[in-house]
C-alpha cells in the first residue's frame, strides 16, 4: 500500500499562505499516515485526502469492511473533539464515533483522531427548504438533549484533560477578544456600539451556575444527514467550536446566526422547544447573546472579507433595542427568575 500521493509536495514552491505546521504536516502527509496506519496495525485497501478545511485535514481510510477518517489537525490540539464525541457517545446522541486518538502529539507532529465514517452529505448542500427544515428541527431536539448534559468546567479541555479554572463571564470576554478584536470591530461598528457590547459581557444576567455541554458553533454545515425524495434523516452532529462547555443560550444563539437559511433558523427553534418552551429567563439570555454573536460573526466575516451584511444588520438591530443601558438592568429585573426555576 502506498501513501506518497498524500504528499503535497507543492506546498514547498507554493505554500506562501500556509503556515509553518501546516507546510510540515502537508509536505509528508503520505508519510504521516503511513506511520498511524501501520501502528494501529491497519490494512486498508485504499486511502485518499477527503477534504482540507481551515482546521483539518481530514483523510479518507477504506478498509475492507468499513470507511474510516482521520482528522489531522496540525496547529489545533483536538481536546474539544474529543470530549464532545466522549460526551455524545455516553449519552447516546449522534455524533462521529472516536476509534482511536492522539492529541499530545506522542507518535507525530499533529495531533490526531481516528473516527467512523459518517454517511451522508452536509446539511448545507440541501436546497429545499422542507428538507432542511426538517433536518434542522431534528438538530433542536439533539441540542436540547444535549444542553440537559453537565460538563466538568467551562470552555474546554485542554491536551492533558485539564480544564481552565474560569468562571463563564470570563470565558465570554475571551471569546470576545478572539471573536472582535481591535481594530476589525471598530472598522464596522462605532464607539458607542461597542461600550454597548462591552458593557453587555459584564451584564449580570449572561452570568450561569452550571456549565452544560454545547457544541459550540452549531450550524448547517456542522450536521450530517441522509436523505430521500421527502425525507430527510440526521446522521450526526460534527466539528465541534471553540468551546464545548457553557451556556446552552449561546449554543443556540449560534445556530440561529442570520447568515443561515430562514428554514435552517426557524426549524431550529421549533425542534429546540417542541419539549418545552424557553423560560423568562432563558428568552432574555437568547436576546442579549444573539447581539453578541451577530456582532461576533459580522467581526469574522468582515475580516475575511466575506459576507458579512446579515450579521451586521442584526447586530445593528439590536444595538438598537439595547442601547438604554437602563432599559436592559429593567428587564434583567423582571425576567430573572429564582435559581430553581433556571434549570433546562
Amino acid at each position: 500500500m502506498r501513501y506518497d500521493h498524500l504528499n503535497q509536495l507543492f506546498i514547498d514552491t507554493d505554500g506562501a499562505g500556509y503556515p509553518d505546521a501546516w507546510k510540515r504536516t502537508l509536505m509528508h502527509l503520505g508519510d504521516y499516515v503511513a506511520l498511524i496506519v501501520r501502528a494501529l496495525n491497519m490494512r486498508p485497501t485504499r486511502v485518499a485526502l477527503a477534504e482540507q478545511t481551515a482546521r483539518y485535514a481530514l483523510v479518507r481510510i477504506s478498509m475492507p469492511s468499513e470507511h474510516l477518517v482521520l482528522r489531522v489537525a496540525p496547529e489545533a490540539d483536538l481536546a474539544n473533539e474529543v470530549y464532545f464525541g466522549r460526551m455524545m457517545l455516553t449519552h447516546q446522541l449522534p455524533a462521529a464515533r472516536i476509534i482511536q486518538r492522539d492529541v499530545t502529539r506522542t507518535l507525530v507532529p499533529f495531533a490526531y483522531t481516528l473516527e467512523r465514517y459518517v454517511c451522508g452529505v452536509g446539511a448545507d448542500t440541501l436546497v429545499e427548504a422542507h428538507l432542511l427544515r426538517s433536518v434542522a428541527r431534528q438538530a433542536g431536539r439533539v441540542l436540547r438533549r444535549m444542553h440537559r448534559t453537565s460538563a466538568a468546567g467551562w470552555g474546554g479541555p485542554g491536551p492533558t484533560g485539564r480544564w481552565p479554572d474560569t468562571a463563564w463571564l470570563a470565558m465570554l470576554k475571551w471569546l470576545h477578544t478572539i471573536q472582535a478584536p481591535p481594530p476589525t470591530d471598530a472598522l464596522i461598528f462605532d464607539a458607542a456600539e461597542r461600550e454597548i457590547v462591552a458593557a453587555l459581557i459584564d451584564d449580570p444576567l449572561l452570568d450561569v451556575d452550571q456549565p452544560r455541554l454545547i457544541h459550540g458553533a452549531p450550524g448547517p454545515h456542522t450536521v450530517r444527514c441522509t436523505t430521500s425524495a421527502d425525507h430527510v434523516q440526521l446522521e450526526a452532529i460534527v466539528d465541534p467550536g471553540p468551546m464545548v462547555a457553557g451556556d446552552p443560550m449561546i449554543d443556540l444563539a449560534w445556530g440561529l446566526n442570520p447568515g443561515y437559511p430562514a428554514a435552517w433558523r426557524s426549524g431550529l427553534l421549533e425542534g429546540y422547544t417542541s419539549i418545552a418552551s424557553l423560560n423568562a429567563y432563558e428568552s432574555n439570555r437568547l436576546q442579549l447573546l444573539l447581539l453578541l454573536t451577530a456582532y461576533w460573526s459580522a467581526c469574522q466575516l468582515y475580516a475575511h472579507a466575506e459576507d458579512h451584511e446579515p450579521a451586521y444588520r442584526q447586530a445593528k438591530a439590536l444595538l438598537h433595542t439595547h442601547q438604554s443601558r437602563e432599559g436592559i438592568e429593567t428587564a434583567v429585573g423582571a425576567a430573572r427568575p429564582h435559581s430553581e426555576d433556571v434549570e433546562l
